[in-house]
């Protein structure tokens, strides 16, 4: 049992000392970067342009600022109303997988049941068996088979004209 507690006390040092240098490793790209950062901001300061750089003037050499260009960001909500969109009747794991798959969003499935759950209180969504519908295509769906089926139940009002 000794030789057991021994082991394992070793194999912990071992293992804290293996992530002590993983984060060294990890850190040492950044690190570099931050000392030149620092650097230079040290010599804004000195130079007295501090005050005027950050008084709201745009630096020329920043990054573009976010939202202004590029894709919408979507909600979970708006990626699961567009999954169910294109598949009905997906269980939660499946629209889990797709957001992930789709847009790479990494979504647990208990976090898409609780998402549907909310719309389906909003009345957006409903529970279809083992899976999920969206409401709005549903009843857009069910207008048109009624169309369908009250064209079929009418009789037709053309006339046949024997010999013709």
């Amino acid at each position: 049992m000794a030789t057991t507690y021994q082991y394992l006390l070793r194999r912990k040092a071992e293992l804290e000392t293996r992530m002590i240098e993983a984060q060294r490793r990890a850190q040492a790209p950044f690190e570099s970067e931050l000392r030149a950062i620092i650097l230079a901001l040290d010599a804004l300061k000195q130079a007295g342009m501090a005050e005027r750089l950050s008084a709201g003037e745009p630096a020329t050499f920043a990054p573009p600022t976010p939202g202004k260009r590029g894709r919408r960001g979507r909600t979970t909500r708006d990626m699961i109303l567009m999954t169910l969109a294109q598949a009905p009747g997906l269980n939660e794991a499946e629209i889990a997988r797709q957001l992930d798959h789709r847009w790479s969003r990494p979504v647990t499935p208990v976090a898409v049941g609780r998402e549907l759950e909310a719309m389906e209180m909003e009345g957006l969504t409903r529970r279809s068996g083992p899976g999920w519908i969206r409401l709005t295509e549903q009843a857009e769906e069910h207008v048109t088979e009624e169309h369908v089926e009250d064209a079929e139940e009418r009789p037709s009002l053309s006339l046949a004209v024997p010999g013709h």
